[in-house]
Formats: C-alpha cells, structure tokens, sequence
C-alpha cells in the first residue's frame, strides 16, 4: 500500500510577524511547527509537500512595485529581483529549521521553473516533485513572482500553487495551517461574535457568510478561496484548515485527526 500524500500550507501569518510593516521570521512558530511535523511523520509515515506563505517578506515589495498589474516599467524589473530575494531568506529559514529537526527538507523555487498565463499557473515541474517525494525528500515550496505569458511577470500565490500541485499528483489531503482554528463567519480577532464554521460542503456553501477572516491571505477574497477549495474537494482530496498557532494541533490534523475546518463536496 502506498504512503498517504499530505500537501501543507503554512500561512504567512503562522511564520511572519504579518501584521508589521517589516520582514521577521517567528522563529519560535517554525520550530514548533516543525517538531510538530517531525513527530507525525515518525508516529505515521506519510509524504509530504510543503507550500509557505509571504507574509511581510513578499507583500511589501511586491505592494511597493505594484508586481500583481504585470510588467509596466523597468522599475519592476528591480521588484521582481527584489521580491523573489526577500522571498528567498524566508524560504531558507523555514527550510534550515525543518531541516534541523531531522526532516529532509529541500527549498523548491516556483520562479526558476514555474510560468504564468494571466495570473493562471500553467508550467510548473511537477515530474521533479514527484520523484522528489518517492525517494524520501520533502518540497518546500512558496508563493513568489513568476514570468506570466500576458502580462510579464506576476504573482503565483500559495493559495493557488497548493490546489495545483495536489490536483496533479492527487494528494490525499490538504491541510491549511492559520493563525486561526478554522473558517468563520467573519473575522474572529475583531468580532469575538464570530461564528466558527466546523464543516463546509457543497450542500451548505451557499447558505454560509463567508466573512473576510484571517484564516486566509487577503488575496482573492475568503469565499472564493473556499470556492477553489471545494472545487479541488470534488475530486475527492481531503481539506482541513486548522490553527498552525496552537500547539499540537498540526500534529493531530497531520495524523487525521478531526480538528479544525473540514472542506468536503
């Protein structure tokens, strides 16, 4: 029987001081974070793709030089060096710490083999990442600019390389980790009102407000997130999104337990 395929997205707001102005690694959550990984894999042996978030290393250039407009002037020639740069230090972070908690992690770089058509990821190696996970090593990948067929360059989101790749190599499970424990009605770090969503199907999407929580980057707006997600749930992969920032929770999602937001059609 072959080991079950995991794609985890870390958020940018579990691993970056998003809400600053200025580009900082939370070190202490990346640590816990990957223990956390560590002990699931050796309690169940499971391969695994890791996507991060930007946070503060990839908005604020990208935001400065206006890279989601596409390619207007030469200035964001120098963005586009700029950002993938920033991007870069992060992704050698959250790699070296994986990496020194025993899990053989190895940076995978979307802007050296990825291209975009309008805003649309439609190349990208996903042959190396599969040989990749057969022989043992884990991805990290991240949300970065890329060269876009119609417009230049632009911006490949995590949000949208992750329902990629797991559509291509037919993952078994998403597991989205936030800096809250699921899907709510609205933000719950400005309405203590809000009302935490445990399960999201087809049946029930349409009658459920969607408010523009943190559970998600910003980009895109929170419905129609959920809205890709269900879509890539139709194909029968398993979505939860659960809380990076309380501890142990990755861990027992990792390991199936019920935590957090089921997505299923």
């Amino acid at each position: 029987m072959s080991k079950e395929l995991v794609l985890l997205k870390i958020g940018g707001s579990v691993i970056t001081k998003k809400d600053e102005d200025i580009a900082t690694v939370l070190e202490r959550n990346v640590r816990r974070i990957s223990k956390e990984i560590a002990d699931a894999i050796n309690e169940r042996d499971f391969k695994l793709i890791i996507v991060h978030g930007a946070g503060p290393f990839g908005h604020i250039p990208a935001n400065r030089y206006k890279l989601n407009n596409g390619l207007k002037n030469k200035k964001q020639i120098s963005g586009f060096v700029k950002t993938h740069q920033s991007m870069e230090r992060l992704n050698y972070k959250v790699v070296e710490i994986l990496q020194e908690n025993g899990l053989n992690a190895v940076a995978f770089q979307p802007s050296a083999c990825g291209i975009l058509k309008n805003r649309r990821l439609v190349c990208f190696p996903i042959d190396v990442m599969k040989r990749f996970i057969e022989i043992g090593i884990i991805p990290v990948s991240y949300g970065d600019v890329l060269l876009d067929e119609d417009t230049g360059i632009n911006i490949l989101s995590g949000d949208h390389l992750v329902p990629y790749i797991a559509e291509k190599l037919k993952a078994d499970k998403i597991i989205m980790a936030t800096d809250v424990k699921g899907i709510y009605d609205s933000d719950p770090k400005e309405n203590k009102n809000a009302r935490f969503i445990p399960e999201i199907t087809s049946n029930n999407i349409k009658y459920i407000g969607i408010g523009n929580s943190r559970t998600m980057d910003v980009t895109g707006g929170m419905r129609r997130k959920v809205e890709e997600l269900m879509r890539v749930a139709e194909t029968g992969i398993e979505i939860r999104i659960v809380s990076g920032i309380d501890r142990g929770i990755l861990k027992k999602a990792l390991l199936g337990e019920h935590v957090g937001t089921v997505i299923k059609y």
